[in-house]
């Protein structure tokens, strides 16, 4: 017999991502992760599972972090990254901790399995290993920069942070003023690595050429990257012994990742968007590799997608951009975009260009994270979620083009004894008669001749869409006896860049009537109970619910998590603040604090009556625990129904990806608020 969700559900959840397909198309190496219930932590590891189906293996043990599993081309290993105990025998312990023990490191092992052997001693940590097309070497990334301080007991000293750039701390990370992140390459025996790039930069996102010769890889060295981020498109040939002069193939104007390289080696693609003022939406771009001078070519023009992974979900925490693929003539490439509430994989013709929608390999409606193709371009692998299911692994062939067959069932016996919400979609018309995307999850055994409690939820971003991917949270609620509304209103993504830059300038003006019009559109099908409506939403959400309850007393209690108050103090308080100045308001709280604060629900705080919770993390560096705090003070001087939830140690990403005893709080607190009031 099937039953609701709980949210304790939660710590049986398997967490997949990375799918990665052998150089032969025949196996699939992924990573999974699960919640360990007695420690409340995360753990990881490495399974292999067959194309053809069949029974799924871990290859490697657990850790605290496994990730990034990369075949080598002639099949014989299998590198990954790691953070565990390791060293290599004639590396002593003393010189092992200054050669990056603690960190993530690449790790080597046979593909057929075996014993995994670490590759890399950097100081702080390796990350994302690529080999090279005659599997003799393997690039990386990695960090450097100056080393904690220690006394000679090995303890470390208070750090002084001498800060001169703006843009020099980053959600989730911390400090990232004195560190940069460069390419380096090592061989599968191990040994010294080599330096490949340096400078005041970061470099990232490497592919080797298809004859191995070059390396193309993302870079933003531009006098304004601290100021204004970026990332060009740049190509470097590897000089052995010594750092080699890249050769960059985009202006400078462009935020570009990702890059992939043609069959041919001639071509390579990427996604990318404009540095300012891109509101989210990236295209599809092709840019010659070998000419002196090329301009890149928009494959996207028309097409309202985004090419990247924008459906938001709470199994995750990242929105993957994956290098597109190509097609083994080269005629064609496989890209991932977010459109109308979907992630897919679609086929775009390198001649052509997409159109208005090209094809999709993945149809229905689902939640599509990232994905890879084998070396003869002929299958893909890749995670698929939807509204009522987490990420599984599937597979697809480019010759036969059946659709994707599922490959493993990990979440499968969890959820198939739960009773979950297939969505509803509806359309309506949003501020001016746009139409907005909304969807409507009913509580099981719905009655449409019952009135039941209301729950409006608002995505952040704004830049990011509501859709068909998988919500614990809203399953939750939804077992709890309350509708739950999400929608798309303008500012979101995957309707295009105008829809998306409707809101620059503009938070909260039309974008809460798209909102409100949802409201009353799911009101008047007459199974709500307008006395019992409630709102939450986090970020970009969280703001519109600070504003929805300055503006109305529609709702009878509001939530809102890791939200802005005041636009002003955010500018400089956030670790990316400032962009507010040139990508949202277009002016500086020096030059107009009237615009700020006329859009800061702070302003307008006495016109708040509905019992607000304020739901906030102390290190979340992009909206800052001082925009709840304003919050919580102010309502509670003035004697108002407010409680402030402090989570100590996470960040911006609580929700979907921090601690799991924090999440599993959370929920709680959200159960709780919402029953005193909605019940």
């Amino acid at each position: 017999m099937p039953r609701p969700i709980t949210i304790e559900d939660l710590y049986s959840m398997q967490f997949l991502d990375r799918p990665r397909v052998s150089p032969n198309g025949k196996r699939i190496a992924y990573v999974v992760t699960r919640i360990d219930g007695k420690k409340h932590a995360y753990r990881s590891s490495i399974w292999v599972s067959p194309v053809s189906g069949g029974e799924a293996r871990r290859f490697t043990q657990e850790s605290e972090m496994t990730g990034d599993p990369a075949w080598s081309p002639d099949g014989r290993w299998l590198a990954f990254v790691a953070k565990r105990e390791g060293g290599s025998p004639d590396t002593g312990e003393k010189e092992q901790k200054k050669l990056g023990k603690g960190k993530p490191q690449i790790w080597i092992m046979p593909s057929d399995g075996g014993e995994a052997r670490q590759l890399t001693f950097m100081e702080h940590g390796a990350s994302s290993p690529v080999w090279s097309p005659d599997s003799q070497k393997l690039l990386f990334s990695a960090q450097v920069g100056p080393a904690a301080k220690e006394t000679e007991e090995g303890k470390p000293l208070p750090k002084v942070h001498v800060i001169d750039q703006l843009w020099y701390r980053l959600d989730g990370v911390g400090f990232i003023y004195d560190h940069r992140s460069h390419l380096f390459q090592t061989t599968p025996e191990g040994g010294e690595s080599q330096q490949l790039t340096d400078g005041d930069w970061n470099d990232s996102s490497a592919a080797w050429s298809p004859d191995g010769r070059h390396i193309t890889f993302i870079s933003d060295r531009e006098e304004d990257r601290w100021r204004i981020p970026g990332g060009d498109v740049y190509v470097l040939t590897p000089q052995e012994g010594q750092i080699a002069t890249p050769r960059r193939l985009t202006d400078g104007t462009m935020s570009c990742a990702s890059p992939s390289w043609s069959p041919d080696g001639q071509t390579i693609a990427f996604p990318g968007s404009k540095k300012v003022g891109a509101a989210g939406h990236a295209h599809l771009y092709t840019i010659a590799a070998n000419a002196e001078s090329s301009e890149p070519h928009n494959l996207t023009p028309e097409f309202d997608g985004t090419c990247l992974d924008f459906t938001n979900s709470d199994i995750g925490d990242e929105h993957l951009m994956p290098a597109p693929a190509w097609s083994p003539d080269g005629n064609n490439l496989y890209v991932l975009a977010s459109y109308h509430g979907s992630t897919h994989i679609y086929k775009v013709s390198v001649a052509d260009g997409a159109g208005k929608e090209p094809p999709t390999i993945t149809p229905g409606n689902l939640h599509t994270r990232d994905f890879s193709i084998d070396a003869t371009q002929k299958t893909l692998v890749m995670t698929i979620a939807n509204a009522t299911r987490p990420q599984e692994i599937y597979a697809y062939s480019t010759e036969s083009q059946d659709e994707p067959r599922k490959i493993t069932s990990f979440n499968d016996p969890l959820f198939n004894e739960l009773q979950l919400a297939e969505p509803e979609y509806i359309r309506y018309e949003g501020a001016d008669g746009w139409p907005i995307d909304g969807w409507i999850l009913k509580p099981n055994n719905f009655d449409p001749n019952h009135k039941y409690p209301l729950v409006v939820e608002i995505h952040g971003g704004p830049n990011t869409q509501y859709g068909y991917g998988f919500f614990h949270e809203m399953q939750f609620l939804v077992a709890e006896g309350y509708v739950v509304l999400y929608t798309n209103p303008r500012g979101s993504c995957g309707y295009g860049f105008d829809f998306a830059n409707a809101v620059r300038g503009a938070w909260g003006e039309k974008d809460s009537i798209d909102i409100m019009n949802g409201v009353a559109e799911v009101v008047q099908r007459g199974y709500i109970d307008t006395t019992r409506m409630g709102v939450t939403g986090g970020s970009y959400g969280g703001y519109m619910t600070n504003y929805l309850v300055t503006r109305n007393n529609r709702f009878k209690v509001a939530i809102t998590d890791r939200c802005v108050s005041n636009m002003a103090t955010m500018f400089g308080a956030s670790d990316i603040g400032w962009d507010l100045g040139y990508e949202v308001l277009d002016t500086t709280p020096w030059e107009d604090l009237e615009k700020y604060m006329n859009m800061s629900p702070i302003k307008f705080v006495q016109n708040i009556r509905t019992p607000l919770l304020i739901i906030h993390s102390d290190q979340d560096l992009r909206c800052s625990i001082e925009q709840a705090e304003q919050l919580y003070t102010a309502l509670k001087y003035m004697g108002r129904e407010t409680r402030l939830v402090r989570f100590e140690g996470q960040s911006h990403g609580l929700s979907r990806g921090g601690h799991p005893h924090s999440r599993l709080e959370r929920l709680r607190h959200i159960q709780s608020w919402f029953a005193k009031y909605l019940q």
